[in-house]
């Protein structure tokens, strides 16, 4: 089994001030025992000959990655090149997997409370998806992915925990372990096959919040020295 972190910022991302480099996350993640590793910063495919290189002698695939906006909608799309950035609407995103057809197109905390967040965008378009987010950022009081792993069985749809991974000290919050060799195609294969095992477990609400503050902060430093 392939212990896989697929959801996961660094700097260069496009929307959030991320102070940790690439190569610092993909540090992280061969101390960590990770075998894949995918980068998917909003809006922008961070991926380069380079970064593979220097996964590769960490022992860590990475395949690249976006959380990509689909009409204002946060979606990610795994083994993708950089003309998924160009992706407006789901008829798009449509055509883009048609001539794409090894992606893997998970919809990213899809029931919570932000306006990014699918909800019945997703149950719109459930075709275009291969596999439901399970997210880290709940509590066992309330769990906003709930009915993501509700509509997951229902479609027959796999649910993929992740840790979303903003600072470096979350990296193992939530991950899955996969059963297949160790290449990009049959990694996207076993997971729309559900041969897959998630580790998760319920934050804080302390630990949820600090990252909501830490983040908020950091993105407004950002913008009031640009």
């Amino acid at each position: 089994m392939l212990k896989c972190q697929l959801h996961s910022h660094s700097s260069g991302d496009a929307d959030d001030y991320i102070p940790h480099t690439p190569k610092q996350l993909i540090s992280k993640a061969k101390e960590l025992n990770y075998d894949v590793l995918s980068i998917t910063c909003h809006r922008k495919v961070i991926f380069s000959k380079d970064l593979k290189k220097y996964a590769e002698k960490k022992g860590i695939l990475l395949i690249p990655g976006c959380e990509i906006e689909v009409e204002k909608k946060h979606v990610l799309v795994i083994n993708c090149n950089k003309d998924v950035t160009q992706i407006k609407n789901f008829d798009d995103l449509r055509k883009y997997k048609k001539t794409n057809p090894n992606c893997l197109i998970i919809a990213p905390h899809p029931f919570f409370p932000t306006k990014e967040c699918l909800k019945k965008d997703l149950i719109d378009n459930m075709d275009l998806f291969d596999a439901i987010e399970q997210s880290w950022a709940y509590v066992k009081t309330k769990n906003y992915n709930i009915p993501a792993i509700e509509m997951a069985k229902r479609w027959k749809k796999s649910i993929v925990a992740t840790a979303d991974c903003h600072m470096l000290k979350d990296l193992n919050i939530g991950y899955t372990h996969i059963d297949a060799p160790k290449n990009t195609n049959a990694i996207v294969q076993a997971i729309k096959e559900n041969k897959i095992q998630n580790t998760t477990q319920a934050a804080s609400y302390f630990k949820i919040l600090n990252f909501f503050i830490t983040q908020t902060l950091r993105n407004f430093f950002r913008k009031s020295h640009n």
